[in-house]
C-alpha cells in the first residue's frame, strides 16, 4: 500500500516524503544512541582489565582485551543473597498487585453503592500525593508493626491495590467489558465472586499483564523503599545491595562494580523487550471507554 502511495505522488512529493523519511530515521537512530550510550559504556568497562578499568574513561571506551571472568566474579554470596531477597519482593508483588488492583477496580466498575464515586475519585486524589509525603506515616505504621528491616515491608503495601494507577486503568478495562455477561451470570445464579473470578478476569487478560509487568519493573528497579523499610543487610534487594556494599569499597575496581550493574539491568531488559507489545496494548485498551 505505501509503494503504491508512493508512485501516485509527484516526483518533488517523492523527494520531500523520503526526505521526511529519512530524518526521522535519523533522529531516531541518534536518540536511542543516546539514551544507549551509558549502558554500553557499561558493558565494554566491565569487560576490561584492572589496569584499564581505573584508567581515564574518556582514553579508551573498548577494551584491549575482552575479559567475561569479571561477571562470575560479580556473583558472590552477597549478590546472590541479595538476589534471593529482591525474586521474593518480586514474585510476591508480581502476584498481589495485578488481582488486588483487578478487585478492588471491580468494585469501582460493576458494584452500585451511593459513595462509589465519591471513593474512587478520593482514590484518585491519592496520585497528586508525593511519595515522600507518606513515607513519614508508612514508617510509623511499619515500624509499629515489627516490619522496618524486613522484606515483608515491601510486600504487605502492594496486597491494597498497588498503587490509584493500577485501580484506575483496571476500572477502565472493565468498563469495556459488556455487563449482559454478568446479567447472564446473575441469572444463573453466580455470586459476584464468581462473576469477578470466572468471567472478569479472564477477560482482563491485557490489563493484567501489563499491571504484572509494571509491578515486576518496579519492584525490580526499587531503591528507595528498601533504603527506608528494608534497611537490614539481611533484607537487602539488589538496588539497595549493589549500592551499599560499592559506596565506600575502594578495594574493588570498577570492572567488577560494572558487571553487577550489567547483570541487574538484563532481566528488564529481557521482559521489555518480549513483553512489549503487550506494554503497549495494556495502555491502549484501557482508554477505550470512559
Amino acid at each position: 500500500m505505501e509503494q503504491r502511495a508512493m508512485k501516485r505522488l509527484s516526483p518533488r512529493e517523492r523527494a520531500k516524503e523520503i526526505t521526511c523519511k529519512t530524518v526521522n530515521y535519523f533522529f531516531l537512530v541518534l536518540v536511542s544512541l543516546f539514551f544507549l550510550f551509558p549502558f554500553f559504556f557499561m558493558l565494554f568497562k566491565a569487560m576490561m582489565g584492572d589496569a584499564e578499568s581505573i584508567g581515564n574513561p574518556t582514553v579508551r571506551f573498548l577494551p584491549s582485551v575482552w575479559h567475561f571472568e569479571y561477571f562470575a566474579e560479580a556473583l558472590d554470596a552477597e549478590i546472590l543473597s541479595y538476589l534471593k531477597n529482591t525474586l521474593i519482593v518480586v514474585l510476591c508483588n508480581c502476584i498481589s498487585v495485578p488481582l488486588s488492583s483487578a478487585l478492588c477496580a471491580y468494585g469501582f466498575a460493576r458494584l452500585k453503592f451511593k459513595t462509589r464515586d465519591f471513593w474512587f475519585f478520593a482514590t484518585l486524589a491519592t496520585m497528586m500525593l508525593p511519595a515522600s509525603v507518606t513515607q513519614v506515616p508508612l514508617y510509623a505504621l511499619f515500624y509499629k508493626l515489627g516490619m522496618i528491616g524486613n522484606i515483608s515491608s515491601l510486600i504487605i503495601p502492594n496486597l491494597f491495590g498497588g498503587g490509584a494507577m493500577n485501580i484506575f486503568l483496571m476500572r477502565q478495562f472493565m468498563r469495556t467489558v459488556p455487563v449482559a455477561l454478568d446479567e447472564a451470570a446473575i441469572i444463573d445464579g453466580a455470586s459476584r465472586f464468581r462473576i469477578f473470578w470466572n468471567i472478569m478476569l479472564p477477560a482482563c487478560v491485557p490489563i493484567l499483564i501489563f499491571t504484572m509487568i509494571n509491578a515486576f519493573l518496579g519492584s525490580w528497579n526499587d531503591f528507595t523503599s528498601p533504603l527506608i523499610y528494608a534497611n537490614r543487610p539481611s533484607s537487602y534487594t539488589l538496588a539497595l545491595g549493589i549500592y551499599q556494599k560499592f559506596l565506600n569499597s575502594s578495594k574493588v575496581f570498577s570492572n567488577i562494580k560494572m558487571a553487577t550493574g550489567v547483570l541487574m539491568s538484563i532481566p528488564p531488559i529481557i521482559v521489555f523487550l518480549i513483553m512489549q507489545k503487550q506494554l503497549i496494548n495494556g495502555v491502549v485498551t484501557t482508554g477505550v471507554k470512559g
